[in-house]
């Protein structure tokens, strides 16, 4: 069964004018990847969606091991994701549950996982904005705006290190969809090691545990393949796990900004979810594809998940 969760492991003096090289503006993302990967800091961020808005603490570390993170909502129902590296824990304490998984490609910025950022120009309006205050720090703001309609446009804040202390995912009318925003952040030279233990006493709860995915490339082609693709997306990886109802296939699809997941199961009626839909702010659509079914789910307009989802055919 295909679960929201996997979608979001899913994962923030003076002005300068409006309309500045773009140049300026690229070599600001560079420092966005570099900053959130490398850099050790927590603090408190809100998540506003659809009229919804939700609090979480962040925490992230980085050393010669690699990364460590951790994420904590703070209202709502309560959840706690703890990444060490690529091993995801999901700590769920209303269900008394832990689920413990791999999840390869993830990263802290898409930005990280870009090969070249001068792609974004060909399909990006990329300008820099006036100066503001964030959690009491001085940002340069980033806008980015879509030359089609395939793709929804950006306005960052980023800290002078390089931390992105706020996000604004917004449509073809310039609304906001989607806003990440830091109440308060904090750098420091090495993170405490309470900051990075869970709270929650895990005496009694059931734990699941999932197989690594594994892998596709060219000498072990998956089942599928998808057609037709927007113009600067592509294909970043493709892997198959399991899952209860057998095998899922994932691909994921990036304009390295923008990122597309597709996901092909067993067609089960009761559980399939077809036709247009939602998660938090993703666009997502499903469709049955003879004895399976094939769910796209995307930061990116509904006619992008639609176009995707309905080229995808098995392969000869």
């Amino acid at each position: 069964m295909l679960r929201i969760w996997l979608f979001l492991s899913l994962l923030f003096c003076g002005s300068m004018a409006a309309h500045s090289q773009p140049a300026d503006a690229l070599a600001w993302l560079k420092k966005i990847g570099e900053a959130q990967k490398k850099l050790n800091y927590y603090g408190t961020f809100v998540y506003a969606h659809d009229g919804q808005l939700e609090s979480m603490m962040i925490v992230h570390s980085s050393s010669a091991e690699g990364e460590r993170e951790r994420l904590v909502h703070l209202n709502g129902i309560a959840r706690e994701v703890i990444r060490n590296n690529d091993l995801v824990t999901c700590i769920f304490p209303e269900e008394k549950s832990v689920l413990v998984a791999h999840r390869n490609n993830l990263s802290t910025s898409p930005f990280v996982q870009s090969e070249s950022l001068e792609i974004f120009e060909a399909y990006y309006h990329i300008s820099l904005g006036e100066k503001e205050r964030i959690a009491g720090v001085l940002t340069q703001r980033i806008d980015l705006e879509p030359k089609d309609v395939y793709r929804y446009g950006y306005r960052f804040w980023v800290s002078p290190e390089g931390l992105l202390l706020r996000s604004d995912l917004l449509d073809g009318d310039g609304s906001a969809i989607e806003q990440i925003m830091f109440t308060d952040i904090h750098l420091v030279e090495k993170i405490p090691h309470e900051l990075m233990s869970p709270k929650i006493d895990l005496t009694g709860f059931k734990w699941f545990r999932q197989e690594p995915t594994v892998a596709l490339d060219e000498s072990v082609k998956g089942r599928w393949r998808v057609t037709v693709l927007p113009d600067g997306f592509s294909l970043k990886s493709q892997n198959l796990h399991q899952e209860e109802g057998g095998r899922v296939e994932h691909m994921l699809i990036s304009d390295g900004l923008a990122s597309i997941s597709i996901f092909i199961e067993k067609y089960n009626r009761d559980e399939a979810r077809m036709g247009d839909f939602r998660v938090g702010a993703l666009n997502g659509f499903g469709r049955p594809l003879g004895d399976y079914v094939v769910v796209v789910v995307g930061d990116v307009p509904l006619a992008t998940v639609r176009l995707i989802a309905e080229s995808v055919v098995a392969n000869d």
